[in-house]
Order: structure tokens, then sequence, then C-alpha cells
């Protein structure tokens, strides 16, 4: 670690400030002001002191050199312990401020064990898995978290991990670094600017061929024709596994003549949703009227398991997708949306908070119609 004075460091014209500059290491370096600013004909280069010929150089010299003794006292204590400091950590020092023994592992397990009873038992475990991922990397102190640090994490990962697999998990911790940020445990969320790495995700949908496939298939055991059941129901709805699991003959309403579902979605129990029940979907309930247990319309099936009947599913009516509870999602909206139905609609439908994810299935529709045009040689009516 060294430290320099400079004055004029960016070369201005007329005033132009003093200001220390401390390298932390070869690539990082921090600058810091006494709050003086004069013209060069008051600055002495050789004794790095303000002019006597200043009216105000007494005050000025006794703010650089209290700022120097400051300044100079923090490095002999880093460089005597052997400690190279984070910016954080400097700017926490100098700053006086407490040091915060939780780590920030500790952190996000206190938070998520507070939010645990709220939280979807997907969304729970997506962030535990963060939490432990995170664990097997370090422990990570507060004071470490500087703008490199996001970088830092996204090689972790990428050892750990394939590229498309991050984006969720650096979502998960900026979250609570924004909320480690909001009390104050750290002075900047470094995220704020870092872009977190896009991945390209194949969204997969069916078409109506081959969800007649599914549909006229009948097969031997009723294991699996529930499986068929609850999936056309899943496209004939756009609904989550999850909700789908939770419905109950209660949520369902009826206004003016039209079947209505009108609950609040499982992952987010704040946020409404008015689905619209069609024919098939309301059939399909009808079935299942007097089976539920507990006042649920359809057996419970773990997700896991559903998406492994369904591949078996696909196999045997010759679709080569691969189909699973988000597939049936992916096809209401695309279908909706290719029929001609509102995108805000759609949005509302699907529980989407704004119209901005929705607006991806519709860019989806955009691209297959534009491939089939070119595909069938279409140019013009």
């Amino acid at each position: 670690m060294r430290m320099i004075l400079h004055f004029n460091r960016k070369n201005q014209s007329g005033k132009a400030p003093v200001q220390f500059e401390i390298y932390l290491n070869r690539s990082e370096r921090m600058y810091f002001s006494p709050g003086v600013v004069i013209e060069s004909k008051y600055w002495d280069a050789k004794a790095n002191q303000v002019k006597g010929i200043h009216p105000e150089s007494q005050l000025m010299n006794l703010k650089i050199e209290s700022l120097r003794t400051k300044l100079l006292s923090l490095v002999k204590k880093y460089v005597e312990s052997g400690i190279t400091p984070s910016k954080a950590m400097f700017k926490r020092d100098f700053e006086g401020k407490k040091e915060f023994t939780e780590t920030l592992n500790e952190y996000i397990e206190k938070q998520l064990k507070h939010d645990m009873p709220g939280l979807a038992y997907s969304t729970y475990k997506q962030h535990n898995g963060v939490l432990k991922n995170l664990n097997k990397w370090k422990t990570v102190l507060f004071t470490d978290i500087d703008s490199d640090f996001p970088k830092q994490y996204h090689n972790h990962l990428l050892a750990t991990m394939k590229q498309s697999s991050t984006s969720k998990n650096h979502k998960v911790l900026r979250k609570y670094l924004r909320r480690a940020f909001a009390v104050k445990m750290i002075d900047e969320n470094p995220y704020n600017n870092f872009k977190i790495p896009a991945c390209a995700r194949r969204m997969i949908f069916l078409t109506e061929e081959e969800i007649n496939k599914i549909r006229e298939k009948e097969f031997s055991t009723a294991r699996m024709n529930v499986v068929k059941d609850i999936f056309l129901f899943l496209c004939n709805t756009g609904m989550e596994y999850s909700d789908v699991m939770a419905l109950k003959h209660e949520d369902i309403v009826i206004n003016e003549g039209n079947h209505f579902i009108i609950k609040p979605r499982v992952k987010v129990s704040t946020e409404m949703q008015a689905i619209p029940l069609m024919n098939e979907a309301l059939e399909i309930i009808q079935k299942y009227s007097d089976k539920g247990k507990q006042g649920l319309i359809f057996p419970r099936r773990s997700n896991q398991r559903l998406n492994t009947y369904l591949k078996e599913i696909a196999d045997v009516c010759g679709i080569d997708k691969p189909i699973t509870t988000i597939v049936a999602r992916h096809t209401f909206a695309t279908l909706m949306l290719t029929r001609g139905l509102p995108l805000e609609t759609v949005s509302h439908i699907l529980g989407h908070s704004n119209t901005k994810t929705t607006r991806n299935y519709a860019k989806l529709v955009t691209t297959k119609i534009t491939n089939d045009l070119k595909r069938m040689n279409i140019e013009k009516i």
C-alpha cells in the first residue's frame, strides 16, 4: 500500500482540488479530499502544501495535514497487520463505522428463516440452494463486498454450473444484498454496476396438433389418465403446478354465467388471479368433483413425479419434445396470443406482475409466425 498527494490530478483549468491517492493493490485505488480547491499559483509542489501568500493557507494546510495523518495511521495499521483491505473495508474504517461481525452467509440464512413461512416450497428450495453454493465457495465478510464481488462470485458459479444456471443465483444474491444495503450493512449494492449475464432459454410449447394427440389418447392405467387430465387443465388455464395442486372447489366462482378461478397465487400470496374456465377445464373439474381430499380438486402429485409421467405420455403420443408442467403454461400463453387474446389479459391470467415477462411469449409467437412464412415461401397474399 502507498499514498500519494496530488494537486490538480485531472489537469483542470482554473481552480483544482488537492487529493490523496491510496493504492490498495496494483489494480485498486481510492481518492480522498481534504476539501481544498485552489489555483495553481498558490500550490507549493516541493513542500506539498498551500503557499503562505494565500489568505487561507493556514486553514487549508491544517485540513491537508489532518487528513494525511488520519490516512497514514490507517495505512500503517493495515501494513503492520499484513492486511490488504478492500475498498469497502478502508472506507468503513476511515469513516469509523461499526464493523458487522455477521457474515453474508449468516445474514442470508437468518433472512431465509424469517421469510420461510411466506415462501412457496420451490422458492425456499431455490434460495437455500444458493446459500449452500455460497457456503461451498467461502465465508463472505461484509467488508469483502466491493464492486468486484459479483465478478468473483460469477467465476465461482462458472466452476460449479453451466452459464445458463448462473442468472438465478445472481438474482437471489442481489435480493439479499439489496436488503443489506437498506439496513446500511454495506455502503452500496455491488450489483448496481454489474450486469447479470443473460442466458438464452429455450421456451418449449405444444402445437394444437400435439395437444390433440394427448387429448385423444386413452391410457390403460388410472394414474396416467389423471396426469393427462392435469396436464390438459394446465394447458387450458395457464396455471402453475403449485396453484393447481392447491386448487379447491371454493376457489371457483360464477360471474354472469361464466366460471372463473379467483384465488391468490401460491408463490405470491398477495396477488389475486382471475382465470377463466373454458369448457374442457370445466369438464375435467367435474370428473374430480367427489374425489379430492381436504377440499382439493386434484389428487396430489409431486411436480417431479408428474414430469416423469409426462415424459412417458410424450413418448407414447409420438411427441418429440420434453414435456413438463411448465410447458403447459407456455402452451397456454402462446396459443392465447396466437388467437388474438390481448397481451395484458394473458399477463393477468398468468399472474405476471407486469407485461414484461409476458412479452417473451409474444416474441416467441412472432418468431414462429415469421419462420412459418419463410418455410412456406409466403411473401404476399
